[in-house]
């Protein structure tokens, strides 16, 4: 549930990267020959031209071919035998044999011998049969090693990465991303993402975050997801949206150095001792979400820390809040304003309450919003009272 690091990749292109051809012949002339005609039929390629089989592994180690074209018949190691000595330091690079010789046997030998391409030398017009058989097997061998390279930066990332199928189900995921769940990757690997977030957690990607997926390509946003024992994350996400229906799925941890956490423990201290309820929303985000609330506003709502960050604040209305102090608020926060008004909000048994809501916009260096904080205050007992002296009076 990311942008795909293989979607950000440069393919192979021959109108941007010149290709880079190997070609060994002990024949001086034929070299030469085959250095011309290759240069007409790809004008943007570049040759390294030599007579001995070592100085083809030598060559290689100084620099990447795109392709090696070789002749079979040579003093001292014969084509097949370089290229067993090409294999053996590594190097994958595509192996055309292109020999003289007409021969069954040749052809079996290098067929088993594990060469890309087999070609007989003739006239001119087999050159651009060889040019062909070059571009091709140089944009195939740079698709694959650009993917293996993908791969392994994919595996090797820091960051959580995924790939969930249209059916929610985990088709791949690194070791970083079932870490951060303190799971293994097989627990996780064919099951579906729903297992790692809480009911409430579930039904707020069902109703607001998928639905934006799917509608815009993208969605990024913090969430808090569940350990194997249960323990809240809180998580940086990004998910992208991909052809087939699923998506990628990048998520970071949000963790907080020691330094740090102890300047935010004193802070949570100070703001626990208040006597009304706090919370700090992202307004770089996605939806505005929660980032931070204080006990006060777990007696005020009867939630959790865990059930409430990475929401919304709107999640407290319920059917008998006003909708015009919802748009009230929702045009306040929409133009950076602050706001105080009263709101009808609902806790966690569903119980109504009357609260003072109190709405500062906080901004950067630059003056952009960055994060809005919000005061809340009961005020059920205040409102009954007025209600009762009201009644009273009448």
């Amino acid at each position: 549930m990311a942008s795909s690091p293989l979607g950000e990749m440069t393919p192979f292109d021959t109108d941007e990267r010149p290709l880079s051809v190997l070609l060994v012949d002990d024949d001086a002339s034929l070299l030469e020959l085959s250095e011309a005609f290759l240069q007409r039929e790809l004008p943007d390629v570049d040759t390294t031209a030599v007579t001995e089989p070592s100085e083809a592994l030598t060559a290689l180690e100084d620099r990447e071919f795109d392709c090696i074209v070789c002749d079979f018949d040579m003093p001292g190691m014969d084509g097949l035998e370089l290229l067993t000595a090409i294999r053996e330091t590594g190097v994958k690079t595509p192996f055309v044999l292109f020999t003289g010789k007409s021969s069954v046997e040749i052809a079996s030998q290098a067929i088993s011998a594990g060469v890309d391409e087999y070609l007989q030398k003739g006239g001119p017009e087999e050159y651009p049969v060889l040019a062909n058989k070059i571009e091709n097997l140089a944009e195939k061998h740079w698709a694959e090693v650009q993917v293996k390279r993908g791969f392994l930066a994919i595996e090797s990332a820091e960051e959580g990465i995924a790939i969930i199928d249209d059916a929610g189900r985990y088709q791949y995921l690194n070791e970083a991303y079932a870490a951060v769940y303190d799971r293994d990757r097989a627990e996780i690997l064919g099951e579906h993402w729903d297992m790692l977030y809480a009911d409430d957690e579930t039904q707020r990607f069902h109703e607001d975050i998928l639905p934006k997926l799917e509608a815009e390509g993208r969605w990024r946003g913090v969430s808090t997801g569940i350990t194997k024992d249960g323990q809240p994350v809180p998580e940086q996400l990004v998910l992208t949206q991909i052809e087939n229906g699923g998506h990628v799925c990048i998520v970071q941890e949000l963790v907080r150095d020691d330094e740090i956490e102890a300047e935010l423990s004193l802070k949570d201290k100070a703001l626990d001792a208040a006597q009304r309820g706090i919370v700090i929303t992202d307004a770089t985000h996605d939806d505005n979400p929660m980032i931070y609330v204080n006990e006060g506003f777990e007696e005020l709502t009867g939630y959790d820390e865990s059930e409430a960050v990475g929401r919304n604040c709107r999640f407290l209305q319920g059917e008998e809040t006003d909708p015009e102090t919802v748009k009230e608020i929702r045009e306040a926060v929409a133009n950076a304003e602050a706001i105080s008004t009263e709101i009808r909000n609902y806790d966690a048994d569903g119980n109504p309450f009357w609260n003072l809501l109190e709405i500062f916009p906080l901004t950067d260096e630059d003056g952009t919003v960055t994060n809005f904080v919000g005061f809340q205050r009961e005020l059920t007992e205040r409102k009954a009272d007025k209600s009762e002296t009201e009644s009273q009076r009448s």
